[in-house]
């Protein structure tokens, strides 16, 4: 409780076990479309999509 996760990167992750996480929190976190949250929590909407992976250029 209380965990300051500035730039913390939640991007893949799975938090939706998480207890005491709060909406400040994650507001201070970063993440992408594939972080799964509880249900009681809503996605930030500065948390973007993952970026595509580098491939070779034509």
């Amino acid at each position: 409780m209380g965990a300051d996760l500035r730039d913390a990167d939640f991007a893949g992750a799975d938090l939706t076990g998480a207890l005491f996480l709060t909406p400040a929190q994650l507001n201070a976190a970063k993440g992408d479309a594939a972080t799964t949250l509880p249900p009681s929590l809503t996605r930030p909407a500065h948390w973007q999509a993952r970026p595509a992976p580098a491939g070779p250029r034509p």
